[in-house]
């Protein structure tokens, strides 16, 4: 029984001989799956629909996305629940393929991705997180595409095969599991910013493992000009060090309108800001009266039946709706304004700007614009509708980040000009919502590829970083030419932004290529939208050939990519232009 490539770079299963049927119905604790399992299931599902693809995670064995003919087993789903109940039956029909059944799953969302605007058919997306003994699994996920006509498109598989198996019961302590991270830091002063307990996979083992994830930080590195903060994962049995894992994410009615002096477009900090609408921004009354939150146009109101004036206070703290922003530089900016009462007054904030208060109203402003970018595509996602906190002015140079908790930008210092700013604020919330979207910000360069892809889209342009230097340099562009490793999660450049411009590169010239066959406008429109519903259905964490199946498997109308998808020519172009492998 061999594998052999079909198309390029996708693998499916030749068998010869008779076929081993799959267990179906057994609790995943009672049966240990093996590679040999996954391929008889395969081939079992395969003679139900012929012409059924799949790319394999040859470090587990196991099929990592199915697609290529509908899966038309299960009747057709009605309602949210039946499509639930379709993506559960088929992973306990086939659990060879998955390792596990249905039951180490639980359901996350059950997700309508509208997609007729685009020129394709509306998809439904049953997302799945594993756990196992009340724990979850470490980036274990299983998500099941259905088309427009309940059949399955797109079957995704990030779960750990035979997960049951693992000794939940920790033999170290979560005391003796910090001392031994606090000692694998080796930061004096270090502090233990959080505690966890989870399955994580082990890629020699093609298995998992029970671990304490400790993650620490509070240490300054004052020659990179950045925190030192680290996630390390100790084995629960034997005390040994699994893994360590950076987890700093560089860049590089009384009534009125309140306005901005703030940066235009995609550069940097510049005497010209033009003043513009302030959105979600809070105020308060210092006799009491009432609180506010400037709307999507600035406008804001407080409820008031006196006669009296009043002052308002504005700023970028006091829970502002969507964005917290601090200043590292002193104190946070304010502003107070007279308001009588029925008399509508326009005023702007900053109105004779200086880096430090701009970068305030900038961080707040960007902020809240890439959430507005979301909700304009899909007004029913929910997933960035929260207070993002942004730090800026901090007292070093070149660099932005992103910790976990919060994103952080320098102040125009040596070489580089204030961070934040547009594509900069993009990149950097791009790496929070990959976290949001569940993909996460991995090793092999997925994260930072996909956090410039977010900046790049939003505002529509191939540079992240323009002028990121006083001296007019940028820092990286969707029109390079890095090219594909041949190998999923290869990390073959060295670092970590280098091994991210091959996804971004690609993924700009998918917009490029888009554009010269439907124009700007519309072209903008189709990969705008099917790069948001990627994350709303799948859950991608690598740089890897199935980036381009899963995009084409959106896109496509008939659950057959190999006869075409509405714009698989311009997807194809873009990513092979990048070196990925194509699909025909």
């Amino acid at each position: 029984m061999t594998r052999k490539g079909v198309g390029r770079g996708v693998w499916t299963c030749a068998f010869a001989g008779a076929l081993t049927l799959v267990a179906s119905g057994v609790a995943a604790a009672q049966v240990h799956y093996t590679a040999q399992d996954a391929d008889d299931a395969f081939a079992q599902l395969s003679s139900e629909v012929p012409g059924l693809r799949a790319s394999w995670n040859f470090e587990t064995g196991f099929p990592s996305f199915m697609f290529g003919r509908p899966i038309r087993l299960f009747g057709v789903p009605q309602n949210d629940a039946e499509y639930e109940a379709a993506a559960r039956r088929l992973v306990d029909l086939y659990p060879g393929l998955f390792g596990f059944d249905s039951s180490a799953l639980v359901t996350e969302q059950v997700k309508h991705i509208r997609m007729t605007q685009i020129g394709t058919t509306d998809k439904v997306s049953v997302g799945f997180t594993q756990w196992v003994g009340g724990l979850p699994v470490e980036m274990g996920n299983v998500s099941v595409l259905f088309n427009s006509d309940g059949a399955i498109v797109g079957i995704e598989n990030n779960g750990i095969p035979n997960s049951a198996e693992v000794d939940v019961v920790p033999a170290i302590s979560e005391a003796e599991a910090t001392v031994l991270a606090l000692r694998e830091f080796a930061h004096p002063g270090a502090k233990v910013l959080g505690v966890d307990i989870s399955v994580v996979p082990n890629q020699l083992k093609g298995a998992g493992e029970l671990a304490w994830s400790i993650d620490l930080g509070g240490v300054w590195d004052a020659a990179k000009g950045l925190p030192l903060q680290e996630k390390i994962q100790i084995d629960a049995h034997n005390g040994g060090v699994i893994r360590r894992l950076n987890t700093i994410f560089t860049f590089t009615d009384l009534i009125g309108q309140q306005r901005q002096w703030r940066t235009p477009g995609t550069l940097p900090d510049v005497s010209y800001n033009p003043v513009q609408k302030f959105k979600y921004m809070r105020g308060y009354t210092t006799s009491a009266v009432g609180t506010t939150n400037t709307d999507a146009i600035g406008d804001w109101t407080i409820t008031y039946s006196g006669s009296s004036n009043q002052a308002v206070t504005f700023n970028f703290s006091s829970n502002s709706t969507y964005a917290w922003v601090t200043n590292k530089a002193g104190s946070d900016y304010t502003k107070t304004i007279t308001a009588t009462p029925g008399v509508k007054i326009f005023d702007a904030l900053n109105k004779y700007p200086g880096q430090y208060q701009t970068a305030q109203n900038n961080a707040q402003g960007e902020g809240v614009a890439f959430r507005e970018w979301v909700k304009n595509l899909d007004p029913a996602e929910t997933k960035m509708d929260f207070r993002q906190h942004l730090n800026v002015n901090i007292n070093s140079s070149c660099n932005a980040y992103y910790d976990g908790v919060s994103t952080n930008y320098y102040r125009k210092q040596g070489s580089c000009n204030n961070t934040a700013y547009s594509t900069v604020v993009a990149h950097e919330t791009g790496h929070w919502a990959n976290d949001k979207f569940s993909s996460g910000n991995g090793y092999d360069g997925f994260g930072e590829g996909s956090a410039d892809t977010w900046g790049m889209y939003i505002y529509d342009n191939p540079i992240v970083g323009e002028d990121f230097f006083t001296s007019g340099g940028d820092i990286r562009t969707g029109l390079n030419t890095r090219q594909y490793c041949g190998s999923c999660g290869a990390a073959c450049y060295g670092e970590v932004h280098a091994d991210g411009e091959v996804l971004m590169g690609a993924l700009w010239k998918v917009r490029d290529y888009l554009n010269i066959t439907l124009g700007d406008a519309a072209g903008d429109s189709v990969i705008d939208n099917l790069f948001l519903d990627w994350y709303q259905g799948y859950n991608a964490s690598t740089i890897c050939d199935t980036n381009e199946t899963q995009i084409l498997t959106l896109d496509d109308d008939n659950g057959n990519i190999a006869d075409g998808t509405p714009h698989s020519a311009d997807i194809e172009l873009g990513f092979e232009a990048q070196g990925y492998p194509g699909n025909y």
